[in-house]
């Protein structure tokens, strides 16, 4: 009886570490420096945002500071679904930020939560920074994107250099103020991927994803080869970088 009783608990261990997530992803929280608010004259729903100096966790504008994934507010050492906060570990089930018209990809308790902004304790930028920083919205990320069409009130230089570090500069024409961007790249898995060529920064904005599944987020993204910058939505579990924003009402 009592190697039945021993064998029953055995088994109920292995059930349990094949159910739960790893939980050994984590990073320590690194230092973090404060951004200087640049005013670039963007305005968005009658609110002024400012946009930082640097990316988060970067001390100088050319760096490229830390990776998360969309809605982590913990850098890991892997950024695969099997160590995203949300979902189950192919990125199948999604159990925060998912719209009620992806009912199927629900695996949370009752019914989709609706979400698709994330939250402020979801935010890094927001908890880290705290005061009027935060992520960027979708949408404010589309107003910095749309000064690359007014040639006469600013200036993108798609091949600027910083610090040795190639990126994009925006420059405000009346003032000088400008942001440098680097061409970060991104994390997948343990790989980082179009260094030097491309830059991703999330935004805090969910996208319903290439299959209608809340598995994508949006970001702005910035690729030399194209000299161009948009809007681009992206797997949640990916490392991008953040370039917060400081927000007057």
């Amino acid at each position: 009886m009592k190697r039945l009783i021993y064998l029953s608990m055995a088994a109920l261990m292995m059930l349990a570490s094949a159910s739960c997530k790893k939980v050994n992803y984590d990073l320590p929280d690194g230092d973090i420096t404060m951004p200087v608010a640049i005013d670039l004259g963007i305005t968005v729903d009658g609110k002024t945002i400012k946009w930082a100096s640097c990316n988060l966790g970067a001390a100088e504008e050319y760096e490229t500071g830390y990776f998360y994934a969309w809605g982590s507010t913990a850098r890991k050492t892997e950024y695969l679904w099997k160590s995203y906060p949300y979902s189950n570990s192919d990125g199948t089930k999604f159990m925060k930020y998912c719209l009620p018209e992806q009912d199927g990809w629900w695996g949370g308790e009752g019914t989709p939560d609706g979400l698709q902004a994330l939250q402020p304790g979801d935010d890094v930028a927001a908890k880290r920074l705290g005061g009027k920083w935060r992520m960027p919205t979708e949408k404010e990320a589309s107003a910095l994107i749309s000064t690359l069409y007014k040639p006469t009130q600013y200036t993108w230089d798609f091949h600027a250099q910083s610090g040795g570090v190639s990126g994009v500069k925006i420059t405000r024409r009346s003032t000088g103020n400008s942001i440098f961007l680097p061409y970060t790249g991104r994390m997948d898995g343990n790989k980082l991927e179009f260094s030097a060529i491309r830059g991703f920064f999330w935004t805090m904005t969910a996208s319903k994803g290439a299959t209608d599944g809340p598995d994508g987020a949006f970001n702005l993204g910035i690729d030399i080869n194209d000299e161009g910058a948009g809007i681009w939505s992206n797997s949640r579990c990916f490392g991008f970088p953040i370039r917060p924003v400081y927000v007057m009402e």
